[in-house]
């Protein structure tokens, strides 16, 4: 994620509330990464090992295989190479054992043979030289040069050979790095390498220089010795552990060997691991019958503290058997320097305690058997667990993130449709009248006025078009009437006076200017009751209606309705971004992300974003359905009234704001769904892996994504080059050049949760206050789990690859339908005035215009449908782009399958979405206008003004005796 900004959006209800006044808290923040890799988690057995021992005669020459078991272990990190990957199936039963007769097992042995797959290595012990193979750590050996130093007791000088070439070597953990073990065995010739777990490997000395024992004259001591830690490797019960692990028993000193200094693993390791029939010494104390359920490694561990005041009995734990993701840890110690070591490119395997003794245990008792008339040993099958190539949830995501965008983007240009919806019906209820310069020059037009030649005029498209208020006789002539029982639709003017648009961009109230042509029309207007520069009308008298004679001085008081709102222009509505907005979110993104990196404020950011994403679900969701469903025929109209009036507006304190019912079950369901996720984040260790977690997230996700690319514009494709450009260099330095200077990729780490806590202690205390929520990622993303695989990751993509890409799809979006709205009233006027035959066009209710003609034939609608898709996908710059983001995005997707990496999303939606416009508007000849910002824009702006001035249609009801206006009710 790059940043947590949060944009505090105060505007007019009608935009981001149902009420008259309501604060958004939005996170305009942006996740610029896309993820797909396992989630922050403990280390997990990834591989097997079908252990096998091998027995040839020597006078027979006859070999008898046997399978004697399977073991899983973990993986490294620092390794290049993992074992392969066993076929599905494997993943129930042993990939070599069995009877060796089933279908599935002769494919595969079939395969193996074949091609090579999944190898056969016979499994050896360290040189007894070098039991730890940390001789190189250590400095006293160079398994590079085998010949002049120790490690010519290891390689044969003769061939210069160790004897382990293509062989695994199983050692044990402790005195030296993993990896160190691993380069040992590298050079050895080995083909992998596997390390054990051990009780000794937990105890260390503080000092190696002291004396190798710990006996004096008084006995034990051990203020040299650096014990087992608590909790990390070993459990009392003194805490809430997982599963109620915990064990504690006092353990005799005499029993225990201490020399060599600081632990003799090779007597003491027996006495405290096993039951109380192997004689175990930490079984016995003190319930027999507890020990294997508090005890499920079934061994012990000593803590260094006394269990008696005389010092002869030491405390003993049960220890902690758990698998580990064996890390790089920088130099190694040996003569190399650390950055010239070779990489290792062989398997290095992890197995717990209870494996790697069982393991231990067949090795040596096969080279006890040597010699005589049979050779012996153990070989080994190591394969990966099966994990599918590839998910589905990554097509999913990437159809979740078109068709977020896709929504967002239109959502973002709706007013322009909404506003030709109104203007169509005003001009087919006779409320607006097109008048353009050819309908003017006639005499048969004489009625209208002439076009005025004025900055008022707006240029539409290729022809001068104007509005008008239509007048009483023309209303007349459209059959609008008022009665006494029947509403009317429409309320005409007084005068008669026409409204034009103006072209002023710092003029934002329309003005309606009477007839230039009208000789009375400037004293009309002067002593007309009703201005026309406000928005309300009053009804008119008709003949047999005499006005009352202070009708004109004293006008009728229209009654505020409550929690309307009049619309506003685009540029009224909405936050338009430029340069200046575009550098400084760029910085104050990469502020915020080195914040994030060096400090731990997931919980807090969590909190912030399951509020904010309850504003939005309630925006986006809950408000639109209770409100369609309300307005439904299945509820009663009473209740559909009571819902919709305000709730607590005659309360003291509450006089001026205006809560519907309607508003308060809307937010309730938002702020329930957003709490109760708020809450699943901060109580589980890994709240990604709840079903409701993930789910709500992306439900807050799209929310997210359609309010902030509703609220905040980019109107010139100046603005949206510098934003993208600053934010593509952005991502590649947080995402790949961050790791060469900090260690870690600064984005990766910040997006999946690396907040510093150790995955393992937190498997081990999932109760645990620091574990609650810590290995979450940050919650500005979508994500979906993979499915069927072990693994347990997720394919996720940041808010910001759909939010940036996204604001200049959605300029592309307003950038169409601005044409479309200008096109329409062309088209509309030339239509009006007779200039289009009527029969090759037609005009729609909500105002598409249909060029068609025919009889409506299947097969002239399927070209019809087929021809409006194609215009909507590769016409205008909405559909291209479209297709450019969804292009971008699947290549990086297929980067990051390829290179099993995450990827910065933006490193590939960058170029395509911002090329495909810049060489479009370069094609089409208009880059110039998109440049500066285009000028069909600012018509199409002035037209929404417009069609926010229009009065709504009200019933006016007027009695049969009533005379005056006071008398008569407007509704």
């Amino acid at each position: 994620p790059s940043s947590i900004s949060y944009l505090q959006y105060r505007g007019p209800a009608q935009a981001i509330a149902p009420t008259t006044k309501m604060r958004a808290l939005l996170s305009a923040a942006s996740a610029l990464l896309l993820v797909q890799q396992p989630l922050v988690h403990a280390a997990i057995p990834t591989s097997y090992i079908d252990i096998h021992q091998i027995t040839s005669f020597t006078k027979t020459s006859n070999i008898e295989r046997g399978f004697l078991f399977r073991i899983t272990a973990s993986e490294s990190v620092f390794s290049k190479v993992k074992p392969p990957k066993a076929p599905k199936w494997a993943t129930k039963s042993a990939l070599t054992g069995g009877a060796g007769n089933e279908p599935d097992h002769l494919k595969h042995t079939n395969q193996m043979n074949a091609k090579g797959f999944h190898p056969t290595h016979r499994l050896m012990l360290p040189p007894s030289v070098d039991e730890f193979l940390c001789n190189e750590a250590k400095g006293s050996a160079d398994y590079n040069n085998p010949v002049g130093n120790a490690a010519s007791a290891v390689f044969d000088q003769d061939t210069l050979l160790s004897g382990y070439e293509l062989n695994y070597i199983l050692v044990p953990r402790g005195h030296c790095t993993f990896e160190a073990k691993a380069r040992s065995a590298q050079r050895l010739g080995a083909a992998g390498v596997i390390i054990r777990n051990t009780l000794d490997s937990r105890y260390r000395l503080i000092d190696d220089d002291a004396a190798s024992s710990i006996y004096n004259v008084n006995g034990p001591d051990w203020n040299n010795t650096k014990w087992p830690v608590d909790r990390r490797d070993y459990e009392c019960g003194t805490h809430q552990a997982a599963n109620h692990v915990g064990w504690r028993a006092e353990i005799d000193t005499a029993s225990l060997d201490f020399s060599p200094a600081p632990y003799d693993g090779s007597t003491n390791n027996d006495l405290l691991t096993g039951p109380a029939v192997d004689g175990s010494l930490c079984a016995k104390e003190p319930n027999l019958e507890n020990f294997l359920t508090h005890c499920p490694s079934e061994r012990c561990l000593l803590t260094g503290r006394n269990a008696s005041d005389d010092g002869s009995k030491l405390e003993a734990c049960c220890a902690w058997d758990l698998y580990v993701r064996m890390g790089s840890d920088g130099d190694d110690g040996d003569a190399v320097p650390q950055e010239e070591e070779e990489d290792i490119v062989i398997p290095a395997l992890f197995v717990t305690m209870e494996s790697g003794d069982e393991l231990y245990d067949v090795v040596v008792d096969a080279e006890a058997q040597q010699g005589g008339e049979s050779i012996r040993f153990v070989t080994i099958v190591p394969y990966g667990r099966w994990y599918p190539s590839g998910h589905y949830s990554s097509i999913v995501i990437w159809a979740l993130a078109l068709f977020t965008l896709w929504i967002a983007s239109y959502e973002s240009a709706n007013e322009y449709r909404s506003s030709w919806k109104k203007i169509s019906k005003a001009v087919g209820d006779g409320v607006l009248v097109f008048q353009t310069s050819a309908a003017t020059n006639g005499s048969a037009t004489g009625a209208r006025r002439e076009r005025a030649q004025t900055e008022d005029t707006v240029d539409l498209a290729e022809e001068n078009v104007d509005f008008e208020l239509a007048n009483e006789v023309e209303m007349a002539n459209r059959n609008v009437s008022v009665s006494d029982n029947e509403p009317s639709d429409v309320i005409p003017s007084p005068d008669g006076g026409s409204f034009t648009i103006s072209d002023d961009a710092d003029v934002d109230d329309f003005v309606g200017n009477p007839s230039s042509s009208d000789n009375n029309g400037a004293s009309n207007h002067d002593n007309s009751p009703i201005s026309t520069g406000a928005s309300s009308f009053a009804p008119v008298p008709t003949e047999d209606e005499p006005q009352a004679p202070d009708a004109a001085s004293n006008p009728p008081q229209q009654q505020p309705q409550r929690g309307h709102v009049q619309s506003r222009s685009n540029a009224e509505q909405n936050l338009e971004l430029n340069a200046c907005h575009a550098v400084f979110f760029v910085a104050c993104a990469s502020f915020f992300l080195f914040v994030m990196f060096f400090f731990d404020l997931g919980k807090v950011i969590r909190v912030l974003y399951g509020l904010g994403g309850s504003v939005a679900m309630n925006q986006i969701i809950f408000h639109p359905l209770y409100d369609k469903i309300i307005s439904s025929k299945f509820v009663p109209e009473g209740v559909s009234a009571r819902l919709k009036t305000n709730a607590f507006g005659n309360l003291p304190g509450c006089r001026g704001e205006y809560y519907k019912w309607i508003d308060i079950a809307s937010a309730a369901s938002g702020y329930a769904m957003g709490i109760a996720w708020i809450v699943v984040g901060l109580t589980r260790v890994q709240p990604m892996t709840s079903v409701y977690y993930w789910l709500i997230q992306d439900v807050m996700g799209v929310c997210f994504c359609i309010l902030i690319l509703s609220l905040i514009n980019i109107n010139t494709i100046m603005v949206a080059s510098i934003l993208l450009f600053l934010v593509f260099f952005y991502d590649i330095f947080h995402v790949l050049i961050s790791p060469l200077i900090f260690g870690k990729s600064v984005m990766i780490d910040v997006a999946t949760g690396g907040n510093g806590i150790d995955p393992s202690f937190c498997e081990k205390y999932p109760s645990d206050k620091a574990c609650r929520g810590a290995l979450a990622p940050l919650p500005m993303l979508m994500a979906i789990p993979w499915f069927a695989d072990f693994r347990g990751g997720f394919s996720m993509l940041g808010l910001g690859d759909i939010i940036l890409p996204g604001l200049l799809i959605s300029f592309a979006a307003r950038y169409d339908s601005a044409i479309a709205l200008v096109r329409k009233c062309t088209q509309a006027s030339s239509t009006s005035s007779g200039e289009n035959n009527a029969a090759d066009v037609e005009i729609d209710s909500v105002g598409q215009v249909n060029d068609e003609s025919g009889d409506g034939s299947s097969s002239k609608r399927y070209h019809y449908h087929l021809r409006r898709v194609q215009k909507a996908l590769f016409s205008g710059y909405f559909g291209p782009l479209m297709i450019a983001y969804g292009v971008g995005l699947m290549i990086a997707y297929l980067v990051v399958w390829s290179t099993n990496s995450g990827q910065p999303a933006l490193l590939y939606l960058v170029p395509t979405c911002l090329g495909t416009m810049l060489f479009l508007g370069w094609r089409r000849r208009e880059l110039s206008d998109l440049w500066r910002g285009p000028k069909v824009m600012k018509k199409a702006n002035r037209m929404v003004a417009l069609a926010g001035r229009i009065p709504e249609p009200r019933a006016v009801t007027v009695t049969g005796t009533a005379s005056l206006p006071a008398d008569s009710t407007m509704v």
